[in-house]
């Protein structure tokens, strides 16, 4: 086994442990209803607001940690979560924004991790879901949607 596949399974089962982990923690879960955001909240002990979209009836929930980190959940107006961002000091728990579709993300990003090289910027896509995250010393920022719930109208690339 040469040093290179040692490290790409060191790194999956890192991966891999780390969806175990983190899957006890939700917050802002993809393609679940507006109830939850509060919770989410909750746990993620910041402050919340609402914005509500003039034009598309879509409302914005943002959650402001104590150190400026923001998770953003759209809401359709049927009030599932159809698309989450992130702008954050800390790697978010992506399988706790992702809820039920996190195995789906697990899959894509072991697949991305069989290619070579260091990425800064990634688009994982498994059916439905769509994931597109960066990161750049302590900046992590990214977007999580659904190709299926996002309403008529709506620019993803304005949902950031």
């Amino acid at each position: 086994m040469s040093a290179n596949a040692g490290w790409r399974e060191a790194v999956q089962a890192a991966l891999a442990a780390g969806l175990v982990l983190a899957s006890t923690a939700a917050c802002a879960t993809l393609g679940e209803r507006r109830e939850t955001v509060e919770a989410d909240r909750v746990r993620l002990q910041g402050e919340r607001r609402v914005v509500q979209a003039a034009t598309a009836r879509l409302e914005t929930h943002v959650i402001t940690q104590a150190d400026g980190s923001r998770i953003k959940e759209f809401v359709a107006p049927d009030g599932i979560v159809f698309a989450v961002s992130w702008s954050t000091r800390l790697k978010p728990r992506l399988e706790a924004l992702l809820g039920a579709h996190a195995p789906r993300y697990a899959a894509a990003a072991r697949q991305s991790l069989a290619a070579p090289g260091i990425r800064r910027n990634v688009t994982l896509a498994s059916d439905d879901l769509v994931v597109q995250a960066s990161v750049h010393l302590n900046a992590h920022v990214g977007l999580a949607y659904l190709r299926s719930r996002v309403p008529e109208g709506v620019n993803i690339d304005e949902l950031r």
